[in-house]
C-alpha cells in the first residue's frame, strides 16, 4: 500500500500516520489493550467475510483488515463550513441590520452569509471566495479613489 500511495508515506514521514507490522504495534501504539483491538477487529473481518455486520448494521464492507502492515491516522473533528456570518451586497459591502452599506468594510468568503441559500454544495465555497474576494478588492479600490 504504501508503495503505491505517495501522500501516505508523506503522511508518514512527516508523523501524520503511523505504520504498523500488526494489531498489537497498533494497539501498543495507540496505547490501548491488545486484546480488545484483536477482537475488534476479528468481529469486522468476520463481517465482512460474512457480509453481515451485527454490531453496526453496515452492508459495504469489502475489504478484510486481517494483516499487516496497519496505517493509523489521528482523525479529529473540526469545522468545514458554516452557514451564516456578514450579509453583504453584489459589491461586496458589509450590510448592517438596516441592509444599509457599512463604509468601508467589505467581505467575502465563509464570513459571509446568505449566498449558498439553506445549504452549500461542495465546492461551491471556492468559487464564492474567488468572485467575491475579487469583486470586493476591486470595489475597495474604486471607492478609495
Amino acid at each position: 500500500m504504501r508503495k503505491e500511495n505517495a501522500a501516505l508515506a508523506g503522511y508518514i514521514t512527516k508523523g501524520y500516520a503511523q505504520e504498523c507490522a500488526s494489531l498489537a504495534d497498533a494497539a501498543a501504539f495507540l496505547k490501548v489493550d491488545a486484546k480488545v483491538v484483536e477482537e475488534t477487529m476479528s468481529a469486522y473481518n468476520k463481517a465482512v467475510e460474512t457480509g453481515k455486520d451485527e454490531l453496526f448494521g453496515r452492508t459495504h464492507l469489502s475489504v478484510s483488515l486481517a494483516e499487516g502492515p496497519f496505517y493509523l491516522l489521528k482523525v479529529t473533528p473540526s469545522i468545514h463550513h458554516t452557514m451564516g456570518g456578514l450579509k453583504i451586497d453584489k459589491q461586496a459591502h458589509v450590510l448592517n441590520e438596516d441592509g444599509e452599506i457599512i463604509q468601508g468594510l467589505y467581505a467575502a468568503g465563509e464570513v459571509t452569509g446568505g449566498i449558498h441559500g439553506a445549504n452549500r454544495i461542495g465546492g461551491n465555497a471556492v468559487t464564492d471566495i474567488i468572485v467575491f474576494g475579487r469583486i470586493a478588492g476591486q470595489t475597495a479600490a474604486a471607492e478609495v479613489k
